[in-house]
């Protein structure tokens, strides 16, 4: 109850948010995948005016190579359009639902206007539950050891 406490009372504006390469829809899908490395990164939000139209992630490039799609093809064509986003005041249990549900590996952040404020992956929120509860994450037994090897009983 206490772990369920925590993620409802503290908020995405509460973490270090992820930067990740911003581009147009106009960028190429090579200009992603450059920025991308060039930020250590496997994603890049594609904003046209300011506001947040789209992302691209490894995941859409490799779709893109299968498909044979020319690496100076736009993002517009290639990108996930209208992705899930969420705001600083969303909470980390709202956030880790969606992940879940919608099988997400990273959230776009966006203000009131749609304007992208950063990314909060899956490793920012194990990072954060490591931050707070370091003895329940650290002290883990592995499946190995909590499986009975031998039969008790008759």
């Amino acid at each position: 109850m206490f772990l369920r406490n925590v993620l409802e009372c503290n908020r995405v504006g509460q973490l270090t948010l992820k930067e990740v390469p911003i581009l147009g829809p106009h960028d190429s899908m090579a200009d992603a995948a450059a920025e991308m490395r060039a930020h250590s990164h496997g994603s890049a939000l594609v904003c046209d005016a300011g506001k947040l139209v789209g992302v691209f992630t490894e995941r859409d490039l490799l779709k893109s190579i299968a498909r044979g799609t020319a690496p100076d093809s736009p993002l517009s064509q290639v990108m996930t359009t209208k992705p899930q986003t969420i705001t600083p005041d969303d909470t980390l249990l709202s956030v880790i639902g969606l992940m879940d549900h919608g099988g997400y590996r990273r959230l776009p952040v966006t203000d009131a206007a749609g304007r992208p404020v950063g990314i909060v992956d899956v490793k920012t929120v194990v990072h954060f539950l490591v931050e707070h509860f370091p003895a329940a994450v650290y002290n883990q037994a592995s499946h190995a050891q909590l499986t009975a090897k031998d039969r008790e009983g008759a």
